[in-house]
């Protein structure tokens, strides 16, 4: 008989780490994937963020066997293979708690530590570069000599409208630098190079010909958020000074929407401010010997991760854009759909089969490139080519239920390579592209098939704006006909949970304590959310009940961040849950949020938040929308959950325990020194705890004798 799912089992799970891209070996022989192990996870004295507990994996595609690079080292993440494919670098935490670069040698499977190169906090989409003769590693670094003078007792502000925008983003006092340079590490001599000082946190990227890079430096925070104002900065390698070639430019991410042509002299990048604007597609000469030239205009939000890759012959550029490969010829400068269905337009492509940061579209020997597509009239996925001259798009073979983006999407002349699942768990499966055959090459967690699994459902409902909605339902795999169980509701406003394909841990865990977990989707319109988050969440707990699953005396609810804002807004809503957990639930208060920072002053005004303006624009509406004012409301036990290092959401976190203890409320509060936001990224001794907290609130206040 299975037996129980449990935190252990939790912290046991293996999963690909978030945002991290896979990196196939020139030869199509070794793929290195990045996973993520709860138990692997320490202490968070080190800031290396999501890739807390990562480890590389390395599949050989033959046989499907695997092995561990960098298995005596406490984590390895972003493996690179070098144009040679005898050396594969990565970001690696070694002994000493660093951040540094590890290399792995294929032939004697020797690993080295670069232990002088000391990494900043890295995100997993930032990968070591390679230059192309394979001489030397291009990585983010904190630079050796650190200024160790203390800093003053008084720190000084100011800011005068019109004036400088680099003086607009100065940090308060206490608050962590972003100072970083360049790291130039020659890999036969083993010397370490720093170029460019000062250098924020904008992504690098190495020329084709590696005579330099570029990065879009963010330097300015203006005051009309949300976006940031940003330097497109050219970095020579060979020790010169670094320069502008594009200056105040407006994006709303620090990822990676520029590259450069193939012969190095042309960069392009794309320029947007606040979401939901128009964005422009520019290109300027590397050399900054004249302005840049705005193309185009991109009226489609595009994803954070997306760039414009030159065509081989540096004639055009390629975006993917609502569901289409858009191209623009740089001479006529005109762009038009690239992407061409023969089967009548249904196709929506969602990712590229393109290797993490390159330049140039990657095509085989015809000119074709390929992408995994979804058709819209079967809802079926499929691999496309697509010629990028004529457009022309044919099918390869189906493609796996879930949706693999430019992280786990990788080809070589024989195969494409992406995520499956299998019972829920993810695995990486190879499509060979000549007959469409797929074979599984590796899978996460076969131990658990002799866990309880799940029973899941899918239920539509109608939310209070008359529109069909969809939650998943997660059952004990015991449940019988006619059982009413306690039911937990996790919420995250603005998702929509039924269409993730990704396994819910969390589910498992609930189910395997006797309780039904409930996904619902909460898509909602532009402005007010606290109006609209009961209107389209009680509709699947009241759907739930009729259905005879849920015990509607015994309904907690659960969710993180903007969840956690979800829930403080239903339990001031609504008497229909008897039990609540809130972590970091972020917003409860928009007045005070509002100015935590200034990233929060765009997050408030637009974006999740949906106060439409400023504070003082819109009054009534932060007010409104803020939980906290009618905490007076509240009659479920809220047990409130952060950590210290969480910013904005330990501030709201201490103002929902301090004002529900005020109004004299059942509310307790469990604070994590050192962690952050994400629990993912917290050590395995903390989630054990969070979990453990969480399951014991809900078998407190949802048993039968309540």
């Amino acid at each position: 008989m299975p037996r129980s799912f449990t935190i252990d089992d939790l912290l046991n799970v293996t999963q690909f780490t978030r945002l991290c891209p896979w990196d196939l070996s020139p030869d199509g022989g070794l793929l290195a994937v990045t996973l993520s192990y709860g138990k692997r996870r320490v202490p968070h004295d080190i800031s290396i963020g999501p890739a807390n507990g990562a480890y590389i994996d390395l599949i050989d595609v033959e046989t499907g066997e695997s092995m561990e690079p960098f298995s005596d080292l406490q984590m390895s993440w972003a493996g690179r293979w070098s144009p040679n494919g005898q050396t594969l670098a990565a970001f690696v935490v070694g002994k000493d708690n660093h951040a540094c670069v590890g290399l792995w040698n294929r032939q004697t499977r020797d690993v080295s530590v670069v232990s002088d190169a000391e990494i900043p906090r890295v995100s997993p989409y930032r990968v070591p570069q390679w230059t192309p003769d394979g001489r030397r590693i291009i990585v983010p670094m904190i630079p050796k000599a650190r200024d160790s003078t203390m800093p003053p007792d008084i720190a000084v502000q100011s800011y005068a409208p019109g004036g400088p925008a680099s003086e607009q983003h100065s940090q308060f006092a206490g608050e962590p630098g972003f100072a970083r340079c360049v790291g130039v590490f020659e890999v036969n001599s083993g010397t370490i190079t720093e170029l460019a000082p000062g250098l924020g946190r904008g992504t690098l990227r190495v020329a084709p010909d590696g005579q330099a890079l570029a990065t879009l430096n963010v330097i300015a925070s203006p005051v009309d958020r949300p976006h940031r104002i940003a330097d497109l900065t050219m970095v020579p390698l060979d020790g010169r000074d670094s320069y502008t070639v594009a200056r105040n430019v407006p994006v709303n991410t620090t990822a990676s929407r520029f590259s450069w042509s193939p012969d190095c002299q042309t960069i392009s990048y794309i320029s947007g401010g606040k979401w939901g604007d128009p964005q422009h597609l520019y290109v300027v000469p590397a050399d900054g010997s004249t302005e840049p030239t705005m193309m185009t205009e991109i009226t489609s939000s595009l994803g954070n991760y997306q760039m414009p890759w030159w065509t081989d012959d540096g004639t055009g550029l390629i975006w993917l854009q609502d569901g289409f490969l858009m191209h623009l010829s740089i001479t006529e400068g005109r762009s038009c759909k690239l992407s061409k269905d023969s089967t009548g337009n249904h196709l929506r492509i969602s990712a590229i089969a393109q290797r993490h940061g390159e330049s140039v579209l990657q095509t085989d020997n015809r000119g074709n490139t390929l992408a995994i597509a979804t058709d819209t009239r079967e809802n079926s996925k499929y691999f496309v080519r697509i010629h990028t001259v004529s457009g022309e798009t044919s099918r390869v073979c189906p493609a796996p239920d879930s949706t693999p983006d430019e992280f786990n999407l990788v080809a070589s002349k024989r195969f494409v390579f992406a995520r499956g699942t299998v019972e829920y768990d993810d695995t990486v499966n190879a499509y060979c592209l000549e007959s469409g055959e797929a074979t599984t090459l590796f899978e996460n967690n076969s131990w658990r098939r002799d866990v309880a699994q799940p029973v899941r459902k899918s239920i539509e409902f109608t939310d209070a704006n008359g529109r069909i909605q969809k939650a998943a339902l997660f059952l004990p795999e015991d449940t019988l006909e006619g059982d009413r169980l306690p039911m937990v509701v996790t919420i995250y406003p603005g998702s929509d949970f039924s269409n993730r394909d990704r396994y819910y841990s969390e589910a498992e865990l609930l189910t395997s304590a006797g309780y039904a977990a409930l996904y619902p989707d909460s898509i909602m319109e532009d402005n007010d959310p606290i109006d609209q988050i009961a209107g389209v969440t009680l509709p699947a707990v009241n759907q739930a009940v009729e259905m005879g699953i849920a015990d509607k005396n015994r309904i907690g609810v659960w969710g993180h961040s903007y969840g956690g804002y979800g829930v403080m807004a239903l339990v001031t809503h609504s008497k229909a849950f008897r039990a609540a957990v809130a972590n970091a639930p972020f917003g409860i208060n928009m007045t005070s949020t509002y100015l935590v920072d200034v990233a929060r002053i765009g997050w408030c005004e637009g974006k999740q938040a949906r106060n439409g303006g400023s504070l003082w624009e819109k009054r009534d509406a932060y007010i409104r929308n803020s939980p906290l004012f009618a905490f007076d409301r509240v009659e479920a036990p809220v047990l409130v959950i952060c950590g210290t290092h969480d910013g904005p959401g330990s501030v709201n976190a201490r103002e929902t325990f301090l004002g529900l203890r005020r109004l004299d409320k059942c509310v307790e509060m469990r604070e994590y020194k050192r962690e952050g936001h994400i629990v993912t990224d917290w050590s395995a001794e903390d989630t054990r705890d969070y979990y453990k907290s969480v399951l014991n609130w809900f078998n407190q206040y949802l048993n039968e004798e309540q």
